[in-house]
């Protein structure tokens, strides 16, 4: 029998699980509100895949206010941005702008957001059960280096990117495409150091083939589509994008471990082969990610689900509290599938209703984040960090409130989140 004794940190009006950009936004939001709040964290940094993650692109932020614009101006503040345009369009087929950004910035940031909003941050603590009767949560228990804490809260928030909290607490929810039920492909990211100092990366569609070809004709294979390189705002560095790791379901510890293993392996051989090209005998591995890029989580059954003819359509709502504008990105999802991105599915500029933020089955829970409840091909366009973090502000406004008026999130007038967005500059 396993002892599962656990010390008692004790009660918050709003628990959000996982710190990555839309735990942050959940928890600042919550907090500004006037609520007591704490951020569990199973890392030791903030910002999920923007910085564990050396995923370090902003993607559909043109449009964002609130927390997302604060954490641009204070990294343009320090010279810690620069701006980049990726292959990603509007229905305009104008190409929609991302921001670049030093992630040692970043961490900085979120965790001075945090802090100034009186967030309780918890790290290296992994949600590990959850007290869960009658549609209602009670507590959670956490499982840390310090041994077992549980704690209770009146809201709880999803932002796991995995949907473990509402996996554990037993929710319904799925995973992957609509014919083979295969999820986007993982990637692990590295930064490199090394590269010629003026080299910009591969911004085009004509770079990106330059060095396709340049990889092809020096023998080095890569698992991706295509290699993206990006030079980075600081310290002379790059963010390369080299590798894909196929059905890496979020239920499945060992197909993600052995992901994991496969993408370091390849970034060792894609590094050594670049030493032998002339001008890029001085490539090294800057950083591999401690967070393995799982494009795709579980993906939460809610009180209204995102339809492919929501984006095709370009439908707004009235309780929407995101605006999406960025086009289905769909990457291989296995080794020989030669599909383009948006597979036939073009999205127009779309709202995020506050409903798909609403898990059916506990009656104290919010989605934040990529679990929040939508079909396979809206969910490839929304999953843009821009879109999270604003999606994770309106949870924890959603929740503040309904700790505050002692109600549960399925009873909020979601059209109250959506003017509180309104209020932080965000386009709707």
């Amino acid at each position: 029998m396993y002892d599962l004794k656990a010390r008692p940190l004790g009660h918050f009006d709003v628990a959000v699980c996982g710190g990555g950009v839309a735990g942050v936004g959940a928890a600042v939001a919550a907090a500004r509100n006037g609520a007591s709040v704490i951020l569990i964290e199973k890392s030791g940094a903030l910002g999920g895949m923007l910085t564990t993650g050396l995923i370090p692109n902003i993607m559909d932020c043109a449009n964002k206010g609130g927390l997302v614009k604060e954490l641009l101006d204070f990294l343009n503040g320090h010279q810690m941005t620069c701006t980049r345009y990726g292959k990603r369009v509007d229905e305009d087929g104008n190409r929609i702008p991302g921001c670049l950004i030093d992630v040692e910035g970043a961490k900085y940031f979120l965790e001075k957001a945090c802090a100034d909003a009186g967030v309780a941050v918890l790290y290296h603590s992994m949600l590990s059960a959850v007290d869960h009767m009658d549609g209602h949560i009670h507590s959670i228990l956490l499982t840390t280096y310090c041994g077992n804490y549980s704690l209770s809260a009146d809201i709880y928030i999803d932002a796991t990117g995995y949907g473990t909290l509402a996996d554990l607490t037993g929710l319904e929810w799925e995973c992957g495409d609509p014919n083979e039920g295969r999820p986007n492909p993982a990637s692990m990211s590295i930064m490199l150091g090394g590269l010629p100092a003026d080299y910009d990366g591969t911004d085009s569609v004509e770079d990106k083939n330059r060095y396709d070809t340049m990889l092809l004709e020096n023998s080095i294979d890569i698992s991706a589509q295509q290699a993206t390189v990006v030079k980075l705002p600081s310290l002379q560095t790059w963010s390369l994008g080299f590798n894909f790791e196929y059905d890496v379901m979020p239920d499945d510890i060992q197909r993600l471990s052995n992901a994991i293993l496969s993408g370091r392996k390849e970034a060792f051989h894609v590094i050594e082969g670049h030493k032998k090209i002339s001008g890029y005998e001085k490539v090294y591995n800057a950083g591999s990610a401690d967070y393995f890029g799982t494009r795709e989580g579980r993906r939460v059954f809610g009180a209204y689900r995102l339809k492919n003819e929501d984006i095709t359509e370009g439908r707004k709502f009235a309780d929407g509290i995101c605006l999406v504008t960025a086009a289905v990105d769909v990457h291989k999802l296995k080794s020989d599938d030669t599909t383009e991105t948006q597979r036939g599915v073009y999205a127009k500029a779309y709202h995020i209703p506050y409903r798909c933020l609403v898990p059916l089955g506990s009656d104290n829970m919010l989605l934040a984040g990529r679990c929040l409840s939508g079909d396979f091909y809206p969910f490839a366009s929304y999953r843009m960090m821009g879109n999270m973090m604003t999606v994770g502000e309106a949870a924890g406004f959603a929740a503040a409130i309904c700790a505050k008026e002692n109600t549960f999130p399925a009873a909020f007038d979601g059209t109250r989140a959506s003017a509180y967005i309104r209020s932080l500059g965000h386009e709707l």
